[in-house]
C-alpha cells in the first residue's frame, strides 16, 4: 500500500513539474519577441484566455490573434475587415476567414507529447502541439443523442472545419 501511495504522490509531482514545462515554452516563445507584421508590435502568448476587464484593456496591443484559414498570426487591427460578417482577410496571404485570439492550453494532462506549440484548435485559438491536436481532433466525444464530436480538451468547444486545427505561422525569428 505505502508504495502505491508513493506512487500516487509522484504522478501528481510529474504533472505538477509538467505544467512548468508548459508555462516555460510559452516564456521561451515570448522571449523569441513575436512580431504583428501590420502593427509592428510585439505579441505576448498568455497564459490563460481569462484576462480581467482590466488586463485586457492594458494587453489588447500584445494579444495575438490566429487566422484560422491561413495560420498567420498577428495583433489586433482594422485592416481586411468584412463588412458583411465577422470575417477578416489576412494582409500575409489575403486568404479570407475567421480570426480569433491565441491562448496556450496550459493543463499537461491533454498533451500527449512534449514539444513546442506549433498549432492551434479551430474555432478556440488554445495553442498545443503538433501531435496533440492531431490527437484531440480525431477523439470523437459523444453529443447529445445524435452523434459524436470533437472537441479542444481545454474548453470543449467543438471543433470546426475539417481537420479542426491550424498550424501557426509568426513572423521573425519565432517560427517553429
Amino acid at each position: 500500500m505505502e508504495l502505491l501511495r508513493h506512487n500516487r504522490w509522484k504522478f501528481i509531482y510529474d504533472r505538477d513539474e509538467d505544467k512548468q514545462l508548459l508555462e516555460t515554452l510559452v516564456d521561451e516563445l515570448n522571449a523569441g519577441r513575436p512580431q504583428c507584421p501590420v502593427g509592428l508590435n510585439t505579441l505576448v502568448i498568455p497564459r490563460k484566455l481569462s484576462l480581467s476587464v482590466s488586463e485586457e484593456s492594458v494587453n489588447e496591443k500584445q494579444q495575438p490573434y490566429v487566422y484560422l484559414n491561413c495560420g498567420h498570426v498577428q495583433g489586433h487591427h482594422d485592416w481586411g475587415q468584412d463588412k458583411d460578417s465577422k470575417d477578416r482577410r489576412c494582409p500575409m496571404c489575403l486568404e479570407m476567414g475567421p480570426v480569433v485570439k491565441l491562448c496556450m492550453g496550459i493543463e499537461p494532462t491533454f498533451y500527449v507529447d512534449a514539444g513546442a506549440p506549433t498549432f492551434a484548435f479551430n474555432p478556440c485559438g488554445h495553442m498545443a502541439t503538433e501531435k496533440t491536436v492531431k490527437y484531440w481532433a480525431n477523439v470523437a466525444i459523444p453529443h447529445g443523442t445524435n452523434g459524436f464530436d470533437a472537441v479542444c480538451p481545454f474548453c470543449a468547444t467543438p471543433l470546426s472545419a475539417c481537420p479542426g486545427y491550424v498550424r501557426l505561422i509568426f513572423q521573425d525569428n519565432v517560427d517553429l
